[in-house]
C-alpha cells in the first residue's frame, strides 16, 4: 500500500511559522507570518508526525509493536489470524495466512489515510520479490547492477568465488587506500545485499574489519566480492 501525501497527515505539536509565499503575500502585510495548523513537506518534523499518526491508527486497530528496538513492524492477531504490517516511510508491506482478513485491514486504513493498493509485492526497498503458487523469491539483481555501475565495475570479468582461498587480510595491505569514504560506501552496500544473499556474508565482515583505515588490498579484496556477484546477478533465496 502507498499512502498519499503522507506527511500532510501528521499534527504539530509545537508552533510552527512560515513566511508567505511568493505569489501569496497580502498587500500591507508582508512582514506578517503564517502559523501551520497541519504537517507540511519540508518540515523536519513531519516524518516523525506522520509516523505517530500512523502508529495511532494501527494501535487503534489492535496492532502492537512486534519488537519494541524495531520501531516499523507491527502485527495483529485474531485467533489463528497472524497479519503483519512493515512501515517504510509512506510504503506499508502486509504479509498474512489469511487473504480475506488483508481486505478488511485495506479497508479500515482507506478510511483513515488515502491510499493506493499496489497489489502483490514485486519490488520493495531494493529487493526484488518474486511469487509463485508454492514459493517466494527474493533478490536483489537490479541493486547489484546499480553497485556495478557505481563503482565502475560494470565491464570487469566475473569471478567464480568472492574471496581468495585461504586468504588472510591484515591491517596493512599496502600504502592506504586514497578514498576511505568510498570504501565505506562499498562495505556498507554490500553488508545490505547479505539480506538475500548471505553468502557473502563472512566475506563482507572480513572487510568491515578495515572500514577506519583502508588499504589498496582490502580495496582489491572489495572489487573482487563484485566481480564473483556480476556472475552471480540471479542468486537469491527461495521460501517454500
Amino acid at each position: 500500500m502507498d499512502v498519499k501525501t503522507a506527511f500532510l497527515n501528521g499534527d504539530l505539536k509545537e508552533n510552527v511559522f512560515i513566511s508567505q509565499l511568493e505569489g501569496f503575500s497580502v498587500k500591507g502585510h508582508e512582514h506578517k507570518v503564517c502559523k501551520l495548523v497541519k504537517s507540511l513537506y519540508g518540515l523536519k518534523q513531519a516524518p516523525r508526525a506522520w509516523y505517530e499518526k500512523l502508529t495511532e491508527h494501527l494501535l487503534k486497530l489492535n496492532f502492537k509493536h512486534f519488537d519494541l528496538d524495531d520501531a516499523t513492524l507491527f502485527f495483529k492477531k485474531v485467533g489463528k489470524t497472524v497479519v503483519y504490517l512493515v512501515v517504510y516511510v509512506d510504503d506499508l508491506l502486509m504479509t498474512r495466512n489469511n487473504e480475506s482478513y488483508i481486505a478488511s485491514i485495506k479497508k479500515e486504513l482507506g478510511k483513515r489515510f488515502e491510499m493506493t493498493n499496489l497489489g502483490y509485492v514485486h519490488y520493495y526497498l531494493g529487493i526484488e520479490v518474486t511469487q509463485h503458487p508454492n514459493s517466494i523469491f527474493l533478490s536483489q539483481k537490479k541493486y547489484i547492477g546499480d553497485l556495478l555501475n557505481r563503482f565502475g565495475m560494470t565491464e570487469c570479468n566475473p569471478l567464480t568465488t568472492p574471496m581468495e582461498q585461504n586468504l588472510k587480510l591484515t591491517s596493512i595491505e599496502g600504502k592506504e587506500f586514497e578514498d576511505a569514504t568510498k570504501y565505506r560506501q562499498l562495505v556498507g552496500s554490500l553488508n545490505y545485499l547479505t539480506t538475500t544473499r548471505p553468502n557473502i556474508s563472512f566475506d563482507v565482515g572480513i572487510l568491515s574489519r578495515f572500514m577506519q583505515k583502508p588499504c589498496e588490498g582490502h580495496w582489491s579484496a572489495a572489487k573482487r566480492v563484485l566481480k564473483y556477484l556480476k556472475g552471480t546477478q540471479d542468486f537469491g533465496i527461495k521460501y517454500t
